[in-house]
């Protein structure tokens, strides 16, 4: 590509220097355009202006350079291209450059005009491309009418200026349907792109929320059984319950999640495993998180009332995702309390902990890792906005969610 300025990262370049970017392929068809016009007048000018084809052709190469910005600018462009052509026959075949006058014909630049005319009829609208095109062809017609010995070639000037501005519209117009096209396909196609990275995002937070909790309480189950299956084997064997309920949900879950990777055609059937939990699952998990050793309670404020699919959902997960960093990071023996406050157009949820527990795990406070900072883009995508900090001992996480009456 050639190119004047440089883009560095995502800065975007100053609107001047935007503009005269151009493609490799633009300055290699005005190239084209112009070495037509330019070898057709060295074979033809000598003979018609000994004393001034030299600074014709000089002109005529110099000046139809501004070619290859027509897909910048396709109307200035043109209007410029029409200006010096007109000015090319007018000073050198019929002006004061050339005192015989038209005596022995004139050569007319279609080529570079032709170009220019293909260039508005990709880029400019079709209410706007035709009757600017008619003035070029128009131009083209009246600069070789005013040639006298070409006055008896009428209507094959005629005819040879109306076909060649229609093959070089109709080919613009159709290059430029296909590059608008190719355009809208590929932004369609960074779309689905951005689509699949989000749904992939979400999907890697589900299975976070899922399996750290899961893990979290077999684990602290499994080190609470191992150590009492001698001395109490009924608290060993209510240990291994626990594993086995809270492994078949995860596993329940895990396949709900992966369901929507199936194949909407309808071969694969209904799982039965019904909706994604919800705040009315809450207690639920609060049980699971006690049976673990911590000491939950839930707290409701104001008048609770149904959520949608992916408010309810969403809340249910910061809860599980603060009790499981609870039971984690602050173990058995901690105090945590869960608050829901449902208010006229938003539920607020707040889970803290004391921090008295004897943690499992050492409480660094760089704990807000991916669980966390996905939970944060999970609620923002429900609308909402999550905080957590650090108090005294313990942790604080501060949701809140807004709601559809």
């Amino acid at each position: 590509m050639v190119s004047i300025g440089s883009r560095i990262g995502p800065v975007q370049a100053p609107w001047g220097v935007d503009r005269l970017r151009v493609r490799a392929t633009d300055v290699a068809t005005a190239a084209l355009a112009i070495a037509y016009d330019a070898s057709n007048f060295l074979v033809n000018a000598p003979g018609m202006i000994p004393d001034s084809w030299m600074p014709a052709g000089i002109y005529l190469f110099t000046g139809a350079w501004v070619l290859i910005w027509r897909h910048k600018a396709p109307l200035p462009v043109l209007a410029i291209i029409m200006v010096h052509v007109t000015l090319f026959v007018t000073l050198f075949f019929g002006g004061p450059l050339n005192p015989r006058g038209y005596e022995y014909g004139a050569y007319v630049p279609y080529a570079t005009l032709l170009v220019a005319l293909a260039a508005v009829a990709a880029n400019v609208p079709i209410r706007r491309s035709i009757p600017v095109s008619l003035a070029a062809v128009l131009l083209l017609v009246l600069l070789q009418e005013d040639v006298p010995v070409m006055v008896n070639s009428s209507p094959w000037i005629i005819y040879s200026s109306v076909t060649g501005g229609v093959l070089a519209w109709s080919w613009g117009w159709i290059t430029g349907r296909s590059r608008r096209r190719i355009t809208a396909l590929e932004e369609e196609r960074q779309k689905a792109l951005e689509a699949v990275e989000t749904e992939r995002a979400h999907i890697a937070n589900e299975l976070h929320d899922i399996v750290a909790h899961a893990v979290t309480v077999m684990m602290l189950h499994a080190a609470g059984g191992r150590r009492v299956i001698e001395t109490d084997p009924i608290r060993a064997a209510q240990a291994l319950d626990v594993i086995e309920t809270v492994g078949t949900e995860a596993t329940q879950e895990l396949a709900r999640l992966l369901g929507v990777l199936r194949p909407k055609d309808g071969s694969a059937a209904d799982d039965g495993l019904g909706p994604f939990p919800g705040l009315g699952d809450v207690g639920q998990l609060i049980s699971t998180v006690q049976s673990a050793g911590v000491n939950v309670s839930l707290v409701e404020q104001g008048e609770p009332r149904k959520l949608g699919i992916s408010v309810g959902h969403a809340a249910y997960r910061v809860v599980q995702e603060a009790l499981t960093n609870i039971t984690k990071h602050a173990g058995p023996g901690t105090n945590a309390t869960v608050t829901i406050t449902w208010e006229q157009d938003s539920v607020g949820l707040v889970v803290s902990d004391d921090g008295a527990g004897q943690a499992p795990m050492t409480r660094s406070g760089k704990e807000s890792g991916f669980g966390l900072l996905g939970l944060r883009e999970r609620v923002a995508v429900a609308g909402g906005s999550v905080t957590w900090t650090s108090q005294d001992l313990g942790f604080v996480v501060d949701a809140k969610i807004p709601v559809t009456n």
